[in-house]
């Protein structure tokens, strides 16, 4: 994919309106800012804040502001059928509007590709295509955790699982149980549950276990405590737990980690 044109946060009067009757020639990937109107291959759309729009080349298109401003983030880009492909694969949608509701994440990568673009330092070229490559990316992960047509309070919750999930990996011992987390959020148990697997692909119990035994495969193999307190270390209230999930993710004991570790 190759970006030929970009802009980020641009702000129209209440008269604005852009009309690419035969499609635009190229590529275009929207972040749309305000609430607007789209005309799309002959279908209307009332677009809100917060939607993408990836429009074809030769898809005819007409939008404009209903606000006193306009305001997205635009790329013009071209891109090969292949990579079209692909795309769509990852469940990216052309030609219709996705609203995605906080689209804060998105635009920051726009920023970021914006500067690159523009700029003449070492390896703008590359670190420009990079960020493309990570945009794309980060719409297939909103698609793909199911953001699409909700609304900013998915987003919202999303960040809150996000600086959750780190936390538990960071550091193991934060908390003793679901039940803690739940609390820690405000949030029932079977609320936490529900929405961490759906965001993530895994349950929480599964991501808790995953960074305690990560943590004490760290410890074995970098200092000389004990298994059992290593086992405390890591939030285990006996040993005796802490063994059976060591083996059963590891395939071997504490102890024939650590020594094939060393």
């Amino acid at each position: 994919m190759i970006v030929g044109a970009i802009g980020y946060n641009h702000i129209h009067d209440s008269h604005f309106v852009e009309n690419r009757p035969l499609g635009s020639g190229c590529d275009l990937f929207l972040n749309v800012r305000t609430s607007a109107f789209f005309e799309i291959n002959g279908v209307s759309y009332n677009v809100k804040k917060g939607t993408i729009l990836l429009l074809s080349s030769d898809t005819p298109y007409r939008y404009k502001a209903v606000e006193e401003t306009y305001a997205d983030d635009w790329i013009y880009f071209h891109m090969s059928s292949e990579e079209k492909e692909k795309l769509e694969g990852d469940g990216v949608l052309f030609d219709v509007p996705m609203y995605i509701g906080n689209t804060e994440p998105i635009s920051s990568i726009i920023r970021k590709i914006t500067y690159e673009h523009y700029s003449a330092e070492k390896f703008h070229s590359e670190m420009e295509n990079m960020y493309f490559s990570i945009l794309f990316m980060k719409l297939a992960r909103f698609i793909s955790s199911g953001f699409i047509g909700e609304d900013n309070a998915v987003s919202d919750k999303l960040q809150r699982m996000t600086y959750l999930r780190s936390k538990i990996y960071a550091d193991p011992i934060s908390f003793g149980s679901v039940e803690s987390m739940a609390e820690y959020l405000n949030m029932s148990c079977s609320g936490l549950q529900h929405s961490y697997k759906r965001f993530f692909g895994v349950t929480v119990s599964t991501d808790l276990i995953n960074s305690r035994v990560s943590k004490a495969k760290e410890l074995l193999s970098s200092t000389n405590l004990t298994v059992d307190k290593i086992a405390e270390c890591c939030g285990y209230g006996c040993t005796y737990s802490f063994l059976r999930q060591f083996k059963q993710k590891c395939g071997c004991t504490p102890t024939e980690f650590r020594r094939m570790s060393m």
